[in-house]
């Protein structure tokens, strides 16, 4: 089965779209509106969507895109986010002065990454902005499994404010 998901291995949608469906031929999609296009016109069987995450609350845009393309929920579940600031080999905390990662990220790291006095800029995913990291001033908020995937080094683990952070994540189908 075909499976789609916004990003690129190493985001939580990637995490989500494994759990959901291990095994599976998983497709990576640039945006959410390509995934839900994809299973809509049957070129995925099913999709995985980011709906709401436990502290900064339901992802923009994803409810009405869902209520608007042709696709129907067919399993929902929440999955832990643990959230890391990722550089590049030999970077130090000091060395960086810029956080990059998707809107949704930042928001379930604020206050951390506030105390360390870093200027927050968005992306398009999370693992998205750790594959394309290529300056030293500069680290990511991503998975463990982004530093894997992108040669990363994990320079502080658990930025989520909340411990017990998670996304609800939803399984898409074509209607």
């Amino acid at each position: 089965m075909k499976v789609a998901y916004q990003g690129a291995p190493g985001a939580f949608g990637h995490q989500a779209a494994l759990s959901f469906c291990p095994g599976c031929d998983l497709a990576p999609l640039d945006t959410f509106e390509d995934v839900a296009r994809a299973v809509a016109s049957g070129d995925a069987e099913r999709g995985v969507l980011p709906v709401e995450n436990s502290r900064a609350g339901p992802v923009d845009g994803v409810a009405e895109l869902i209520a608007t393309s042709g696709v129907r929920v067919v399993e929902e579940r929440a999955l832990p986010v643990r959230m890391h600031l990722l550089a590049l080999p030999g970077v130090a905390i000091e060395d960086v002065k810029l956080v990059r990662s998707h809107p949704v990220a930042l928001l379930q790291c604020a206050e951390k990454v506030a105390a360390l006095g870093l200027e927050a800029e968005p992306a398009a995913n999370t693992a998205v902005a750790a594959r394309d990291l290529a300056t030293r001033d500069r680290a990511v908020l991503a998975s463990e499994a982004a530093a894997t995937a992108y040669g990363l080094s994990i320079l502080v683990a658990d930025m989520q404010d909340d411990p017990d952070n998670a996304t609800r994540f939803a399984v898409i189908a074509r209607k």
